[in-house]
Parts: C-alpha cells; sequence; structure tokens
C-alpha cells in the first residue's frame, strides 16, 4: 500500500531529477561550447588551452569546501535557486561579447571562471539534497540520477555539435532558460515549507576544519579521497585538454566530431549507470572496482595515444566512459553511505574538492606537458602514471576490502 507520505517522497524526487536533467543539459552545453571557443575559435595553443580548462576548475579547488559547508545551513532548494539564478551573469557577459564581436581570450576565461565559481557551490549543495529527496535505496537513487544526469548531457552535447547550425546565441539563450527551469525545479523538490535539520555548530571555518578531519580520520574515506584525487588529476587533466586538442590536431575534426567523442563517452557513462540500476556487479567490492576500473583507463590512455584509427577510437572512447561512470556511482554512493548525515554536506564536498581540485592541476600540467613533448606522447605518458597509480593502490590500499 502506498501511504501520502510515499507517494510526496517519490513526487519530490521526480522534481529533483527533472532540475538534475534540466541542469544536465546546460552542463553538456557547456562542456562543448567553452573549450571549443578556445580551441577551434580561438585557435589557441595546447598551454593556454590548459590554462583556460584550469581556470575553469580552479574555483571548485577553492571554494567547494564553503560550498559544502554553507549548503548544510541553508536551505537546499532556496539555495540552489538562487544559484541558477546567479547563471545569468556569466551567460549575459558572453551574450554581451558575441553581440559585440569582441570575443577574446581573456574575456573567456573570465566567462569560464564565473561559470565554474557558482558551479562549485552548486555541486554540494545539489548532491546533499539528492539523499533527503531519494525515494528508494540510495545506490539506486544516485544510478538514477546519474543516469538521467549523463542521458540529458549527451542530449546537450548534440546541440553543442551543431553549434554552426544553431548559432551561439541561440544555445547560450537556451541556456539561460535551462538554468531558470533547474532552479525552479530543484526548489519543488524541496520546498520552501520543507524543514531543514541544521546542527548548532559554529562558523564555516569551524565546520570546514570539522569535515576534513572527519574524512582524515576515517582511513576508507581518506583513500577514497585520495583515489579520487588521482582520478581528477591525471583522467580529467587527459580529458578535459587533450581530447579537444585531438580531435583538431590528429583527427582535424571540427566542433561537430568533438561533440561526437564527448557523446560517445557520456554514452559510456549513461550504460554503466544501467548496469548499476539492474543490479550488475551489487556484490563485488565497490573499492576493489574502482581500483580496478581506474588501471583500464590507464591502459586505454595508453592505446589511445598510438592515433587509432576511427573504427577503433570511439570503442576506446565508449569503453573509457563505461569505466569512469562505473567508478563516479560507486564513489559517490560509498561517499553518501560511509559519511554520517550530520557532516554529509561537507564530507561530499571534500570528496568533489578530490575530484574537480585535482583538474585544473591536471589540466594545466597537461597542456604544460602537450606543449614539451607533443599531443600523443603526453596522453601515454598520463596513461602510464594512471596504471602505476592504480597498481600501487591495489597494493596498498584499504580500498581493496570496502
Amino acid at each position: 500500500m502506498i501511504t501520502p507520505a510515499d507517494s510526496d517522497s517519490s513526487r519530490r524526487f521526480r522534481f529533483f531529477l527533472g532540475g538534475v536533467g534540466t541542469g544536465s543539459l546546460l552542463g553538456g552545453l557547456q562542456v562543448v561550447l567553452y573549450p571549443w571557443l578556445v580551441t577551434g575559435v580561438l585557435g589557441e595553443s595546447p598551454t593556454r588551452v590548459g590554462f583556460a580548462q584550469m581556470m575553469a576548475l580552479l574555483p571548485a579547488l577553492l571554494f567547494i569546501l564553503i560550498g559544502g559547508a554553507v549548503s548544510e545551513r541553508r536551505h537546499p532548494g532556496k539555495l540552489l535557486l538562487s544559484l541558477y539564478l546567479l547563471y545569468i551573469l556569466p551567460y549575459g557577459l558572453l551574450m554581451m561579447l558575441v553581440v559585440q564581436g569582441s570575443l577574446n581570450y581573456g574575456l573567456v576565461v573570465l566567462f569560464g571562471f564565473s561559470y565554474g565559481l557558482i558551479t562549485s557551490f552548486v555541486q554540494p549543495a545539489r548532491e546533499s539534497l539528492l539523499p533527503r529527496v531519494a525515494s528508494e535505496q540510495l545506490q539506486q537513487a544516485v544510478a538514477r540520477s546519474s543516469l538521467v544526469q549523463f542521458a540529458c548531457q549527451s542530449v546537450g552535447i548534440l546541440f553543442a555539435g551543431r553549434m554552426d547550425q544553431f548559432g551561439l546565441m541561440a544555445l547560450l539563450s537556451c541556456q539561460l532558460i535551462l538554468a531558470l527551469a533547474t532552479g525552479y525545479l530543484l526548489l519543488r523538490s524541496y520546498p520552501a515549507s520543507q524543514m531543514l535539520e541544521t546542527s548548532a555548530e559554529p562558523g564555516e571555518r569551524s565546520r570546514i576544519r570539522d569535515g576534513l578531519a572527519l574524512v582524515w580520520r576515517d582511513s576508507r574515506l581518506r583513500h577514497l579521497t585520495g583515489l579520487v584525487a588521482a582520478t581528477g588529476f591525471l583522467g580529467l587533466g587527459v580529458y578535459l585538454v587533450a581530447m579537444p586538442l585531438l580531435a583538431r590536431e590528429v583527427y582535424q575534426g571540427n566542433a561537430g566530431f568533438y561533440a561526437f567523442l564527448q557523446l560517445t563517452f557520456t554514452i559510456g557513462v549513461i550504460i554503466a549507470n544501467i548496469l548499476v540500476i539492474r543490479g550488475v556487479g551489487g556484490h563485488w567490492a565497490p573499492g576493489r572496482l574502482m581500483l580496478i576500473s581506474l588501471l583500464i583507463r590507464g591502459f586505454l590512455l595508453a592505446i589511445i595515444a598510438t592515433a587509432l584509427p576511427l573504427w577503433a577510437l570511439f570503442p576506446a572512447v565508449l569503453l573509457w566512459g563505461v569505466l569512469s561512470g562505473w567508478s563516479m556511482v560507486l564513489g559517490r554512493t560509498m561517499t553518501h553511505e560511509m559519511s554520517p548525515r550530520s557532516h554529509r554536506g561537507r564530507v561530499v564536498s571534500v570528496y568533489q574538492l578530490a575530484l574537480f581540485g585535482g583538474a585544473p592541476v591536471g589540466a594545466w600540467v597537461c597542456g604544460q606537458v602537450v606543449h614539451w613533448i607533443d599531443l600523443l606522447p603526453a596522453i601515454a605518458l598520463f596513461g602510464g602514471l594512471t596504471v602505476i597509480t592504480a597498481l600501487w593502490m591495489l597494493w596498498r590500499s584499504e580500498l581493496r576490502n570496502v
């Protein structure tokens, strides 16, 4: 028998998934538009591409812990609505530059930094909202959320790949509308009338220290954070910098080709989430699965560095997406389940700091390495470092037995 409470919980979770979907459409457009503005439209060098990607991700390194602490003390629905309204500022700036024909590297990087700054508060707030609105077992809720996220992101990537047909202004206008819709839907998932559980702890600085101390004391969380940091530095660094350069320099592709690469990766992530929802691997040790996934991804990078023919490149990128998606679901689920409810927002923000904090450094380093030793050797180097890291953690880390 379905009770009124169950019905309300299910309805709020559907609003949450709707907000995740529209927000991911916006993010899918952004995934292609920003790097292609720098790489394809402005034609910048690898070092400047790496710097631009670093600046877009740097706010996560600087502010995501503050975002995690804030998310525990503010009403998540109202906070997320306010944050999505703030996206009007960077998109308004970029639209003004396009209209005036004054698009240049410095202002595009400023746009990327502004977008990243808002996102560094959005991510922990949205993650802390998930267990509050989940109407089912947490791992299933995480997998369904991820499935909606990457399915809608893939649609955004498809539209961004048609930039030449739709026009940049049309896509930017679409992103503004999506930001407003996302804020509204997430507020409906946790309406203003919903009570917020808060602790009586002192200010944000003390709460951040307490969250960091909790992760450090728990060896499982500490090792998981280390694994995610390695993934951010090695995997995301290559993905964000080497992928658009690979499309431009090795395969002489345009924005559509780069978007198709992104879409292939995203489809792999979707497949991974479907497998989790169907219970595949549900009885395997999740920590060991994450480490094996990292190991195989390292070998895949080394294979991609051989300048694969197109018929082999896309299956390799698809498998890369499957392994990354599986690792994402496992990592998010373990973080939620191993963290106490009172500290969940802060623990999640530490997890995201490790992932998105390692990414800007990895992006900058990748750009420098490409400059010095060329693109394909740089991809091979990062692949080799990934393999070494995974083997070391399989030997030493407690994650093997989680």
